[in-house]
């Protein structure tokens, strides 16, 4: 904000004087969500425009939603990797408010998740304070968009490290490097360097270290396709590219994202047939509904909730 000196306030009247007085020492406006109580009913109240469609009672939509939001933000920052950044909460709500306002009846998964969705900015209102090569369990635990990545090759410790782009072939031993589609980090045999190699095919074996083709899934210990359009998943891992969304409000089946009319599955999220006072699915992350993997990671990003 720029000041004036006292020759600069000369020959101004007193009145003037005053404005510029006022204008030098008046502090910023404060953030509208300057806490994680304030955010979480804004949350709340984004995400419940759906209560119409979902003919479910507005006040048990908003205290499903808000103790779903309280749950994920405790759980996003219990370990101290993460802490409520309210510079980043007007994102979340803003998202929020174009998928569930104006009687919209249907969210799609690419609008739930992925870079830029609900769920990326509803994380990202818990921003992760770790360093290069500190441990991590999720991305959003990282400092300077770094991802949380295999500390070397087929390890259990997760570290945050910057992206690095291979090619099939290429060594792959630092953390951050990310292999081309279908080729995963691995040591072949009878190598010592880490290099991209190919993934698992249909059929053929496969583990937590060992992945299939992106056109397949690991199903007990073997390469299989994919569950389809309402087929049963454990995770958005489990589902095809039609139809992508593991959801969890619908006892866990491939569906294309989030759908509400009354009645729906869905809206059993939202606080749709529950008794009064029933505190509902409060599973989620920071800002969107739990998905198969959200509910295991306890995560969330945006669509059901924040750090719900």
């Amino acid at each position: 904000m720029r000041c004036f000196s006292f020759r600069t306030l000369i020959g101004l009247s007193s009145a003037a004087v005053a404005t510029a007085l006022w204008a030098c020492t008046a502090s910023a406006p404060s953030s509208p969500y300057p806490d994680v109580a304030t955010f979480c009913n804004a949350k709340a109240k984004a995400e419940c425009q759906i209560a119409a469609v979902c003919a479910a009672d507005v006040t048990q939509c908003q205290m499903v939603r808000t103790d779903a939001c309280n749950m994920a933000a405790s759980a996003a920052t219990a370990s101290g990797s993460r802490k409520y950044t309210p510079d980043n909460a007007q994102a979340c709500i803003d998202a929020l408010n174009g998928a569930y306002g104006g009687g919209h009846m249907a969210i799609p998964f690419a609008q739930l998740q992925g870079s830029g969705s609900i769920e990326d900015k509803c994380e990202r209102v818990f921003s992760g304070n770790v360093d290069k090569l500190g441990t991590c369990t999720t991305d959003y635990d990282c400092a300077s968009s770094r991802v949380c990545a295999q500390a070397t090759p087929g390890s259990s410790v997760l570290v945050c490290a910057d992206v690095a782009n291979k090619n099939a072939g290429d060594p792959c031993a630092d953390p951050g490097s990310k292999c081309a589609t279908d080729t995963y980090c691995t040591v072949p045999d009878g190598g010592p360097v880490a290099k991209c190699s190919p993934a698992a095919q249909p059929g053929e074996a496969c583990s937590a270290m060992v992945p299939c083709v992106s056109a397949d899934r690991c199903v007990n210990g073997n390469c299989a396709v994919r569950a389809m359009l309402g087929g049963a998943c454990s995770s958005d891992d489990d589902c095809p590219s039609a139809a992508p969304y593991c959801d969890p409000y619908a006892n866990n089946i491939c569906t294309t994202g989030l759908t509400f009319a009354t009645l729906s599955a869905d809206c059993r999220g939202y606080g749709a047939g529950m008794p009064p006072g029933g505190a509902g699915d409060a599973g989620g992350d920071a800002g969107s509904p739990p998905t198969g993997d959200a509910a295991a990671e306890a995560t969330d990003g945006g669509a059901p909730d924040a750090a719900e």
